[in-house]
């Protein structure tokens, strides 16, 4: 599905198409415990987060921009999400900005999210087919911390081909994300699955947790903060000179040249849990002209032995790694702005990213990859809503 082809879909099919998905999405938030009194409750939970999350699809920022999305909301679509009747005009109407605020605030976000990505996980691994990474089920896990939300850091886990955050809790304050890995992939079947990670995971616990107790693989990059295992990987690879890769691959995009190369060997020796196979990547960056305006080299370990991963399948799994930054991190700062707010109270900032990945998500299992692009689209006809919905559904 792509937006153009999304367009042509008329408005009397596209409720039919995503009516039921819509109040499967309903129904989900449903089960999110309500922290308010019953006493004064105009609009039940379920319906505020619905509208919350129909709003972020249309573009909403903040809580601001959330009610004014919601109160341009069509009443098809509030009568789908439940949102009660004026009793003077009959019409459906949406919560304010201030119910979205006051709910978003105080919601159990952790048990929320728990909720949203499973629900999402399921979702995903039904759409899965060819994940984008040579046959692998690869999983990336990274943290972010939300600015302006005083020291609020979410800690993620990703599935490669689809872009879709299927685990995320709040670190807590008195430590670090390498300690919560294992709270992170709590509950998760990863038996056979590809977990891939930035060097300040690359732990010798963590290691064993995902080869032993998960009964997954890894791919953990390796620097400074480890400097023998690094001295350790280094040894062991030839020299980085042209013509003795084991694999590269060149890409043309946004005006300018990438090249990775990237060579392999067995860790013969290494001194770390598991460990079967070390790596180097090259990445240079040229411009249309040829001239090279970056250089950088990055290094790795694995538990994928050489019969079940080449160099060209570990450098694939590598940049799946980097899409929980461009594809979800970078998401949320730069198109929904979450580090530019000044509103983050309670459970507010990680409230908010948790109705920001679903947004996400489900763009993303509708098989689109231009966010941006597709929240103007829904912002310009918010009935548009439900035929995405509609694609994103197994």
């Amino acid at each position: 599905m792509s937006v153009s082809h999304a367009v042509c879909v008329p408005v009397d099919a596209s409720v039919m198409m995503g009516s039921a998905e819509l109040a499967d999405l309903v129904a989900l938030l449903g089960k999110v415990a309500d922290p308010r009194k019953r006493r004064g409750i105009r609009h039940h939970i379920a319906t505020v987060l619905a509208v919350t999350v129909l709003a972020v699809l249309a573009g909403a920022k903040n809580y601001r921009e959330a009610g004014d999305r919601a109160e341009d909301l069509p009443q098809e679509l509030l009568e789908l999400v439940g949102a009660r009747r004026s009793v003077l005009s009959g019409r459906r109407v949406a919560p304010s900005a201030d119910t979205i605020r006051r709910v978003v605030e105080s919601v159990d976000a952790e048990a929320a999210d728990r909720l949203v990505c499973h629900w999402l996980a399921d979702r995903a691994m039904a759409l899965a087919g060819d994940d984008g990474c040579a046959g692998f089920d690869g999983v990336a896990i990274d943290g972010k911390a939300v600015r302006n939300s005083g020291g609020v850091r979410l800690f993620s886990a990703m599935r490669h081909g689809q872009a879709v955050v299927i685990s995320q809790i709040r670190v807590p304050d008195e430590t670090t994300e390498t300690t919560q890995v294992k709270s992170l992939l709590t509950g998760m079947d990863l038996a056979g699955a590809v977990v891939t990670a930035d060097a300040a995971h690359t732990q010798r616990d963590t290691a064993r947790h995902l080869v032993s107790d998960k009964q997954a693989d890894y791919v953990l990059a390796v620097k400074g903060n480890q400097p023998t295992l690094l001295a350790q990987v280094q040894a062991l690879l030839p020299p980085a000179a042209p013509g003795s890769e084991d694999h590269v691959d060149d890409e043309r995009s946004h005006g300018q040249i990438t090249r990775r190369a990237i060579w392999a060997t067995v860790a013969e020796g290494v001194d770390f849990p598991h460990a079967a196979q070390v790596f180097r990547i090259r990445r240079d960056v040229f411009n249309l002209a040829g001239q090279r305006v970056h250089k950088e080299i990055a290094y790795g370990v694995t538990s994928l032995n050489t019969e079940r991963a080449s160099a060209r399948d570990i450098g694939g799994l590598v940049r799946g790694q980097w899409g929980i930054e461009n594809k979800i991190h970078w998401v949320r700062d730069v198109v929904f702005a979450e580090d530019h707010q000044h509103a983050y109270t309670g459970n507010g900032a990680h409230a908010m990213a948790m109705l920001r990945n679903l947004a996400i998500g489900l763009i993303r299992l509708a098989g689109l990859t231009e966010i941006k692009r597709t929240l103007e689209w829904i912002a310009a006809d918010r009935m548009r809503i439900l035929p995405l919905l509609a694609a994103s559904t197994p």
